[in-house]
Formats: C-alpha cells, sequence, structure tokens
C-alpha cells in the first residue's frame, strides 16, 4: 500500500484513571443492577491514586469469577459488582472482560473489538484486566489491574470510519492470543502464541460507523505493553471501502494501565484508491494458513481454535455453530441473508458490525483473513465465491489495478479463477513474475468460467505453495463504478476447495486519453448548425444488446452509455414480456432508449420481413412492423431501425420504390409514438448503394407529411462489404458523405472486406486479427476521418453505437477461445482507447 507517512510524536502521555470510587460506575443516575445468581458479591475496583481517564462499565460486560462467566452489574451507588458461587477455599479469581479469557489456561486474547472515547472515559471491555481476592464473607472488594496498554488516535476527517488496526513495525504481534503470568501479572509479549501483527479498532456499529467530529474523534485501541522501538503503524479504514495509512516513527513505549496519546491525524484516502478491503473489521478466528490459534464465534468465544492447520478437515465440510475455528458464513447474498439462521449462524447486525454487509456472494468467509472455505464434498456447497462490491469510487470509466493475497490451504485441488465482472483483463504477474493474458497463446486464462464476456486469470494450484500467501497484481481497462472482482475455485464439487483472500485493493492507474479535454454530447436527434467546430466534441458511445439482456440496462450506464439500443426479438411471442422487462429497467437504473433495432429476415425465413418487397410480401412486411412499433410505444424509442430488404439478395420484384412506399407507412405509425424510422443500408441488394438509399428515404419523406423524418441508419461494415466488392477504391467515409444529414443512427463494426464471399464479420473497430480476421476500415486508417466527417459534414449529434459479435478463432489451454468479445466494458475500452483518439489525430491534423 502507498502510505501516507507522518511524523507523530508524543503530545500527552496520560495515566489511565485506575481509582475505584463511586464515580466509576455508570454516569447519568443509572439505577442499581444487582448481579444475577451466586452467594458472594464482589465489588471491582482498580488500583487508585493515577488520574487521566474514567472507565465505563455500561454495556452489560460479563466477567469470569473463578472460571465462571457472570454478568456485571452495579450497586446503589453505582460500583460495579459481580455475582459469585462461594469458593470452597475462599479465593475468588477474576478475568474482566470474559471475551478476553481463553480456556487455553494463562492466556487472554486482546479484545479485537474495540469502541472510541466517548465523554471522557474508555468503556471497560477494551483494556483486560485480572485481580484476586481471599475472603470468607459473603461481600468483598478485587482489585483489578490492567493488563495493557491503550493507545489514543485523535481523528478527524470527512468520512464514516469502520475500523482503525495497529501494528508494531517490527513485525511483533500486538494482537491475539497471548501468554499470561498471573504471579507478575502481565502479558507475555514476546511469547510465541501471537495470534497477528495488529489490533482492530472496530467501529462499524450498525453499519453506519463512526463520523468523527470536526474538531477530530478519539479512538482507543489496547496493545500489550512494550516500548516498540521500531514504531508503531495505524491503517484506517471507512465505510465506503477506502483506507489509509500512516507510519508512527519508534520509540513508542506503552505502559499497562497508561494511555499513549498520539499526535492528531487527519483521514483522506488516496484518490487514486478506489477501494480497499483489509478484513479489519473481521475480527475472531484462526489463522490456518499461518498455524496460528483464534476463536471460532460459532463455537462461543472461549473455546479457542487449533494452532496448526492439522486436523482442518472441517474447512472442508459444512461447518455447525459448535465446530471450533472460524465460525463460517454460507450464503449467495450477503445482502439477502436472512436476519437469522441455524444454517448461517449469522444475523445482518453482525455482518454489518463488521463491514461486510454489502459484500455479494461471500461463501463461507472466515474472520481475520476473509477466508474462502470449501463446503461438503459432492455438493455445490464447496464453491467458495467472492465478489466485491461495486467500484462506487471509480466513477467515469479509467484503468485501474487489481492487489490482493491469496493463500491456499493445504489440499487445494482447484484452481482459483480471479476477474473482473465488468472490465477488460490487461495484464497480472504473481509474485512478481508475469502471466501470459493473450487470450491466443496464454495458458492461465479461461473465457469459460463466466463465458467469452470475460477473461479469468487462472491461479493454478500447481503453481502456488499451499499455506503460504502469494500476492496478485491484475490490470484492467474500462473500470468504472459498476465494475465489481470475482474470486471462485473453478471446480465447484467433488475436490477440496480452501483458500483466503486479504488485503484486496484496486487503485486508478490512469484516465483515458482526451478526458477532461473533450466536450460530450448528449444524444440528440437534432442536426447540429453548419460550421460549427467539432474538433472537441465527443460523442456518447452506446451498444446494440438484446432487449432482454439485464446488463444492457444495469451496466452500460456506467461507461456512459445512458441511452441505449435494444434490439426486439424475432419471436413475437415473446414481445410483451421483454418489453415490460425493458420498461422496468429503465426506470430502475436511469437510463433511456435511443433506437430499438426491430426484428430482420432470415435465408429460411418468410418473406414477410422485405420492405423492397412487391404485393402481398410487402403488405404482410409492413404489417409486421407495424405490430413491432406499436408494440414498442411504452420504451418510448427516439428512433426505430428496420432493414433495407431481408438477408437474401431477393430478385423477384425488389425495388427502391417499393422500400420508399413502405418507409413512408412506417413513419406514419413512428409519428404515433414519436420516433423516427431510420432504414439500414445491407451489404447487397437494394439500398446497399448510398445514393439508391438515399433517394429512396427522401422519396418516402416527399410521399406524405410526417411529424418525424425518415433517416438512415449507417453501418459501417455492411458498407465496408458492398464497396470492397462492388465498388473498390470507395470507402465507408464516401457512403458517409453521400448519405450526408440523413444519418440518425449508426452501427459501428469493421469487418475484413470482400474476399470472395459476404462475411458479415462485425469486428471490434481497429482489430488487429487472428486467422484471417481482420478490420480493414481500421487497416487504411478511416476511422479518424469516419468521426470527423460524421460530426462536421452529416452534423450528426446522436450516440456512437457499436454492434459487436463475439467471434471464435480456435483452441487454447483446451477451451474454445474468443478473440472478438461483445459486452459494454470491451466496447468503452474500444471507444476510449482506440476510436475517439483516432478522431482526436486526425482533428488535430486538419
Amino acid at each position: 500500500m502507498l502510505a501516507i507517512r507522518h511524523t507523530v510524536c508524543v503530545l500527552l502521555v496520560l495515566p489511565l484513571l485506575l481509582g475505584g470510587c463511586g464515580g466509576d460506575g455508570a454516569d447519568d443516575g443509572d439505577k442499581p443492577r444487582p448481579p444475577a445468581g451466586g452467594g458472594v458479591i464482589l465489588r471491582l475496583k482498580v488500583a487508585a491514586g493515577e488520574s487521566g481517564m474514567r472507565w465505563d462499565w455500561s454495556g452489560e460486560p460479563r466477567a469470569l469469577v473463578n472460571g465462571v462467566a457472570r454478568t456485571v452489574g452495579f450497586d446503589a451507588d453505582g460500583v460495579p459488582v459481580v455475582g459469585a458461587d462461594v469458593s470452597a477455599d475462599g479465593l475468588y479469581t477474576v478475568h474482566f472482560p470474559a471475551d478476553a479469557y481463553s480456556r487455553a489456561k494463562r492466556a487472554f486474547v486482546l479484545p479485537p473489538a474495540q469502541f472510541p472515547v466517548s465523554g471522557g472515559s474508555l468503556q471497560a471491555a477494551a483494556c483486560p484486566m485480572y485481580g484476586t481476592v481471599r475472603t470468607t464473607g459473603d461481600a468483598a472488594d478485587v482489585t483489578l489491574s490492567p493488563l495493557c496498554g491503550v493507545v489514543r488516535i485523535p481523528l478527524a476527517g470527512d468520512a464514516h470510519i469502520a475500523s482503525v488496526r495497529v501494528e508494531d513495525r517490527s513485525g511483533g504481534a500486538v494482537s491475539g492470543l497471548f501468554p499470561f503470568d498471573p504471579a507478575t501479572p502481565e502479558i507475555v509479549r514476546n511469547g510465541n502464541s501471537g495470534n497477528l501483527p495488529w489490533v482492530v479498532l472496530d467501529c462499524a456499529g450498525t453499519g453506519g460507523g463512526v463520523r468523527p467530529a470536526a474538531s477530530g474523534t478519539e479512538f482507543c485501541v489496547a496493545v500489550p505493553a512494550g516500548d516498540y522501538a521500531s514504531g508503531l503503524s495505524v491503517r484506517v479504514t471507512d465505510c465506503a471501502h477506502r483506507s489509509a495509512t500512516w507510519d508512527i516513527p519508534g520509540p513508542c513505549a506503552v505502559a499497562a494501565g497508561w494511555v499513549k496519546t498520539l499526535a492528531p491525524l487527519n483521514y483522506a484516502p488516496g484518490e487514486d484508491l478506489l477501494f480497499a478491503e483489509h478484513f479489519d473489521n473481521c475480527v475472531w478466528g484462526c489463522d490456518y494458513a499461518a498455524e496460528t490459534g483464534g476463536y471460532g464465534v460459532g463455537a462461543g468465544s472461549s473455546v479457542p481454535s487449533p494452532a496448526t492447520s492439522a486436523g482442518t478437515e472441517a474447512a472442508y465440510v459444512a461447518k455447525g455453530a459448535g465446530t471450533p475455528g472460524s465460525a463460517l458464513f454460507e450464503t449467495s447474498d450477503y445482502n439477502s441473508a436472512p436476519a437469522a439462521s441455524a444454517t448461517l449462524a449469522v444475523r445482518r447486525d453482525y455482518l454489518r458490525n463488521r463491514g461486510l454487509y454489502d459484500w455479494q456472494r461471500l461463501f463461507y468467509a472466515a474472520e481475520y483473513r476473509g477466508c474462502l472455505c470449501g463446503g461438503d464434498v459432492g455438493g455445490y456447497g464447496n464453491r467458495g465465491i467472492l465478489v466485491t462490491p461495486r467500484m462506487a469510487a471509480a466513477g467515469e470509466p479509467c484503468c485501474a489495478e487489481l492487489s490482493f493475497r491469496i493463500c491456499l490451504e493445504r489440499g487445494m485441488e482447484s484452481d482459483v479463477a480471479c476477474m473482473a465482472e465488468s472490465g477488460v483483463l490487461l495484464g497480472c504477474e504473481v509474485d512478481g513474475m508475469p502471466v501470459d493474458v493473450d487470450v491466443a497463446t496464454g495458458t492461465d486464462i479461461s473465457q469459460s468460467v463466466q463465458g467469452v464476456t470475460r477473461t479469468a486469470v487462472l491461479l493454478r494450484a500447481a503453481k502456488l505453495t499451499s499455506g503460504v500467501w502469494h500476492q496478485v497484481r491484475m490490470s484492467f481497462g474500462a473500470v468504472a463504478a459498476g465494475s465489481a472482482f470475482r474470486f471462485m475455485p473453478t471446480v465447484i464439487r467433488d475436490v477440496k476447495n480452501c483458500f483466503w483472500i486479504d488485503d484486496v485493493e484496486v487503485r486508478r492507474t490512469g484516465r483515458y486519453a482526451h478526458a477532461g479535454d473533450c466536450v460530450t454530447v448528449e444524444p440528440t436527434t437534432e442536426r447540429a448548425a453548419a460550421g460549427e467546430d467539432v474538433s472537441r466534441l465527443r460523442l456518447r458511445p452506446s451498444a446494440v444488446l438484446s432487449m432482454a439482456n439485464e446488463t444492457t440496462y444495469t451496466v452500460t450506464p456506467g461507461y456512459g452509455m445512458t441511452w441505449i439500443c435494444p434490439s426486439l426479438s424475432s419471436d413475437e411471442s415473446v414481445w410483451t414480456r421483454d418489453i415490460a422487462f425493458a420498461e422496468k429497467q429503465l426506470a430502475a437504473n436511469g437510463c433511456k432508449v435511443w433506437c430499438i433495432h426491430l426484428p430482420y429476415g432470415s435465408t429460411t425465413a418468410a418473406r414477410n420481413r422485405d420492405l423492397c418487397a412487391a404485393g402481398a410480401d410487402r403488405a404482410a412486411s409492413v404489417a409486421f412492423f407495424t405490430r413491432a412499433i406499436r408494440a414498442v410505444a411504452p420504451l418510448k424509442p427516439k428512433n426505430v431501425l428496420v432493414h433495407c430488404n431481408q438477408t437474401l439478395a431477393f430478385g423477384d420484384g425488389s425495388s427502391a420504390a417499393s422500400l420508399a412506399l413502405s418507409l413512408h407507412e412506417l413513419q406514419t405509425v413512428a409519428d404515433e409514438i414519436g420516433a423516427h424510422v431510420c432504414v439500414e443500408n445491407m451489404s447487397y441488394g437494394v439500398g446497399a448503394d448510398a445514393a439508391v438509399l438515399a433517394a429512396a428515404v427522401d422519396e418516402a419523406n416527399a410521399l406524405g407529411s410526417h411529424r418525424h423524418e425518415v433517416r438512415i441508419a449507417f453501418d459501417t461494415g455492411h458498407a465496408n462489404l458492398y464497396l470492397t466488392r462492388e465498388q473498390p477504391g470507395k470507402t465507408v467515409v464516401d457512403w458517409l458523405r453521400t448519405a450526408g444529414a440523413r444519418i440518425g443512427q449508426l452501427h459501428i463494426h469493421g469487418n475484413r472486406g470482400w474476399n470472395g464471399r459476404i462475411d458479415d464479420d462485425h469486428l471490434m473497430p481497429g482489430y488487429a486479427g487472428r486467422l484471417g480476421y481482420a478490420d480493414a476500415i481500421g487497416r487504411a486508417g478511416l476511422w479518424g476521418e469516419f468521426y470527423h466527417t460524421l460530426l462536421a459534414e452529416c452534423r450528426y449529434r446522436g450516440p456512437f453505437t457499436y454492434e459487436i459479435s463475439t467471434r471464435t478463432f480456435g483452441t487454447v489451454a483446451g477451451e474454445e477461445r474468443s478473440d472478438n468479445v461483445s459486452a459494454p466494458w470491451t466496447i468503452a475500452h474500444n471507444y476510449d482507447t482506440y476510436l475517439y483518439p483516432a478522431f482526436r489525430e486526425y482533428a488535430n491534423r486538419k
């Protein structure tokens, strides 16, 4: 992590108020709350004579009295008291709080969940204490001695703080399980039982975190006494999944029962940090990988988990509430977790308190390490999946790096797939060694894990050392506010799956070219004024996607595609369902419909979708598209798109005159819903030639008075195919200039051009090509001039709409690979890294 480094001096070392007077009880006149049960009443005191902070005993904490957990109450004077069973030898040993005591005798777990200072007092549960008394009476005073010191951190900043972590910079443990010497009494800091090298202040509360006051808020963290010669490190995380780190130079002496106050810190995460999750709010559980012990919540906080990975078969089967070790959660979506569940052993507030409530598909999350474990071998329960929350801080698309640590449990039989749920994989390295992510050659990547719209890096179990943490860095393009990252095993059953993910960070590494140096055009059907300076204009990207695909509405807005172009199914029986779905999605995601691609004919379909046909076929075609236009009215499209002819080049009466009449009749229907009819050029037949189609559109507009014009939907790939076959030497720019201001919609894609057959490739523009695939328009260097002509001469101000098809090229590493992926993020990446820069370069040359 890029640390925010501060030189922090000791401003003040304040002793704790260790007096045991009645004032140590609850404030504001709390009524007495006598302890339940027991034949002896013990009054809990702390050594007197010091000044500084006050103990706050509120919250009904528990103490262990001779090994039995008892609830702490208050007597009439407000003094904390606890009941105890009569001891045969008259000796009463008190450990407070109970949750800090381990049944592994003479050991304490420093409380990892602490609380901020409130009203000048420190919650008693924040500092473990120990004391003994011998009495034969029915009441006695027990003087408790604090077993650790307190680091007080004044913190300011505009954020809701989720956690504060303190670490010994020399690597010594300051949290976890520590030996305890009752003869001293003190915690043995240099013992070998330490669990983790940090202690965490859990501030998430009910999910809202703690918002520091303008003047700063003080947070107190209990740590073992010591000199800390190398200093301390403080990491703060917030509820928006951001973090910042400060290094505190040594020596930093912390005495038991005393407070060390650090210089004020101002929390301000770096602007490049989009996301950080260190699982600091996960505060119980053993670390099998490091073979260190801990506690399992489900088993009760007083039952230690084993300090070795031996016997961790429970990690591969369903864990019950009484299983020692980490209490694991199995749920497909934390946001829909039930209020209480015997199988999950988790409540919503438990997730909120650990800052995990917005995590999705987090299967078997063990605390401390964000551990993803397997479940019942032979079923789907052993498939651990972690999907991060969305990158809300990303805003507009950018390039970013994902970094994380991963550890495989011994016996792991599956590989782990890592990918962006929306984003373009650009590179990866594991422990500093690069991974080949080229889809044509990479053997440690896969497109089959989540379909060809995503490329995953496979962290091979055979290449990683189990029980050892490995550092992974992955670079992505097109990371936006809707992007998330997924970690999952590649084998979902019948194998052992157990691995950990920790220290997940996403940092912006660069914005796209011309970001902030352009004027984005909000799509409009109005033509721009002639002569406008277009050199810095940028059309919004868009894409033709399925109307029934949820991604069409949920993901595209995050890439600036607020105006979308859904396609209507060829199956008329599903129109009502799909349109109702689209209407709901549009309202939920705040996007609007620019153009709806209406169905088109095929080589086998009846000729009832061909507007160039004559007689009854033309009438049937107009009737079909009339039904389609009226059906999509609820979606309020600006344009409805039809093909100028069916996909076969019929020679039986097709004519431009029939096309013009059909377009006129359909525009009369489209006027009813406030839309333009846009007719798409094909690579053959009537309307393939720009002059012919332009004349047909003009005739259609002249046949009657329409409130909206008939316009042309220009398909770059179709035009390129037609020109390279029929008019060699002419280009798509020539076709565009002939169409002129009639352009109302675009279909942007590339192809190889005529090569003896019609290959309507729908390639990504600029694509270099494999196995003969190549974008001829990009190879000729025409995209920049095309874009400029569109803006300056055609005066088009609608969206820049891609129409891309996924194309496969062969088998690599045993799976079919695709090198031409149709997805909103790949389209956005191509637009911002290739096509729009080509226009800016051309505009600068003119």
